[in-house]
C-alpha cells in the first residue's frame, strides 16, 4: 500500500522537454471498457462486479480480510473475560494477547494467518508519522498489560481500588473494561485509520490506474479501493441491516447501529467509486471517497455519545463499567477522524477529562460525561 507517489510533472519527462507537447493535457490511457455505473445497485455483489476482459475478477481484498480475521481472533480471545454464567471467565496469557496482536508466537487458528507476515500492530495508526504511531502502538501495549493483569481478579468481584468483576463485565482497580477499550481503540486505529487515511487518503486515490500490478488482475489504485472495503467487510455486499445474521463486524456493524441511513450509502459510494475508477473518472473516485470517509467518521463520533450517554442513564453498575469502555474506546478513535478536523490533542482533551477523577471510572460524574458529550456534537455536527 503506497501512500507516496512522484510527482506527476516528473513523468512528463519521458516524453521531452518541450512544455508543447501534445501529450502534457492528456488523461491517463484507460485501462478498462467503460462501464455503466447506474447497473449497480444495493444488491451488486462488490466482489463480482468488477473484472477484466477475460472475465476475471479485479477484486482481491485478502490482506485486508486477513487483518479483520486477526482482529475477530484478538477481540475473541479478550472477551473471555466477560462470558455469561453458566460459563466461566478466564485468565488472559499476555504472551498471547502480544502475539495476537503483533502475529507472533502462532495463536491464529485461521488458515494462513500465522504465516501472512500480516499484523495488527503494526497497521495502528498506520497514517501518522512513526514516532505518533508508536505512542499509539504503546497505548495499545500498555492497555494489554492492563487487561492481562486485571483478569487475574476475574473470579472476585470489583470494588474501588479493586480489579474484579461487575456482573459478567472484567474492569481494572479504577473500573475501566480494559478489552473493550482496546477493542473500539482499534476500530479506530486500525480499520477506519486505513481506510479513510491510508487507502483512501488523497495521496492514495493518485496511485496509478494506467496498468496492472505485475503479476495480478488490478491496477494500484483499483487495489486500493478494494483493499478499504476488505478493512469494513469480507462480505460480497456489505450488510446494511442491524437485525441481519450474521452481523457485520467492528466498523461496519457500528456503521449500521450507530448511523444506520448512511449504512447503504457508505456501501454504494464503495461501488460507485470502483466504477469510477474503471472509468477513469477522478472527480468520481474522490466524491465517493470523501462519502465514505465522513460516513464512517461521523459513525466514531455517534458511537462515543451514544455509549457516554449510555453511561449517564444506566442504573447498575456492570451496565454503566460496559458503555464506559465501549465509550471511552470509541473517544480514543476520535484520532484519527481527519475529516472533521480532529486528531490526537482533540481526543486527548475529553479523555482527560473523562478521567481525571482520583478514583477513575468510580467517581466520574454525569457533569463531566456532559463535557465531553457535547464537546463532540460541537466537533462533527451532531444534533
Amino acid at each position: 500500500m503506497l501512500r507516496h507517489y512522484a510527482p506527476v510533472a516528473l513523468l512528463a519527462l519521458t516524453f521531452g522537454f518541450s512544455s508543447c507537447d501534445k501529450n502534457d493535457n492528456e488523461t491517463a490511457p484507460a485501462l478498462r471498457t467503460k462501464m455503466d455505473a447506474s447497473t449497480l445497485t444495493a444488491s451488486s455483489k462488490y466482489t463480482e462486479s468488477f473484472k477484466d476482459a477475460s472475465g476475471q475478477s479485479t477484486v482481491d481484498l485478502t490482506t485486508s480480510n486477513q487483518r479483520l480475521n486477526m482482529f475477530s481472533e484478538f477481540n475473541s480471545y479478550m472477551a473471555l473475560v466477560a462470558v455469561a454464567p453458566p460459563a466461566t471467565p478466564s485468565t488472559l496469557d499476555v504472551a498471547k494477547l502480544r502475539g495476537l496482536y503483533a502475529n507472533t508466537g502462532s495463536y491464529f487458528t485461521g488458515d494462513g494467518l500465522n504465516a501472512s507476515g500480516l499484523q495488527l500492530r503494526t497497521t495502528t495508526a498506520a497514517s501518522f508519522p512513526t514516532n505518533n504511531a508508536e505512542v499509539v502502538r504503546s497505548y495499545v501495549d500498555q492497555k494489554i498489560t492492563e487487561l492481562a493483569t486485571a483478569s487475574q481478579s476475574v473470579n472476585n468481584v470489583a470494588t474501588p481500588g479493586t480489579a474484579g468483576r461487575l456482573g459478567r463485565y472484567l474492569v481494572d482497580e479504577k473500573g475501566y473494561e480494559v478489552n473493550q477499550i482496546i477493542q473500539k481503540a482499534l476500530i479506530g486505529a486500525v480499520l477506519l485509520d486505513q481506510i479513510d487515511n491510508v487507502l483512501l487518503s488523497d495521496n492514495a486515490l493518485k496511485a496509478d490506474n494506467s496498468k496492472v500490478v505485475s503479476g495480478k488482475a488490478y491496477s494500484e489504485l483499483e487495489h486500493n479501493w478494494d483493499l478499504a472495503y476488505g478493512f469494513l467487510t469480507a462480505n460480497a455486499i456489505m450488510t446494511t441491516d442491524i437485525t441481519a445474521t450474521p452481523r457485520e463486524r467492528f466498523l461496519a456493524g457500528y456503521l449500521n447501529e450507530k448511523n444506520g441511513t448512511a449504512s447503504p450509502k457508505v456501501y454504494l459510494a464503495f461501488l460507485q467509486g470502483r466504477a469510477a475508477i474503471v472509468n477513469n473518472d477522478a472527480a468520481g473516485v474522490k466524491a465517493q471517497a470523501s462519502v465514505i470517509r465522513t460516513e464512517l467518521e461521523k459513525t466514531i463520533a455517534l458511537a462515543a455519545v451514544s455509549y457516554l450517554s449510555n453511561w449517564k442513564s444506566a442504573s447498575t453498575l456492570d451496565a454503566k463499567a460496559h458503555a464506559l469502555g465501549e465509550g471511552i474506546g470509541f473517544v480514543y478513535s476520535l484520532r484519527f477522524c481527519s475529516q472533521y478536523g480532529a486528531d490526537a490533542a482533540f481526543s486527548d482533551s475529553i479523555l482527560s477529562g473523562l478521567t481525571s477523577g482520583n478514583q477513575g471510572a468510580w467517581s466520574l460524574t454525569n457533569a463531566q460525561a456532559d463535557v465531553a458529550i457535547n464537546a463532540i456534537k460541537a466537533k462533527f455536527n451532531i444534533q
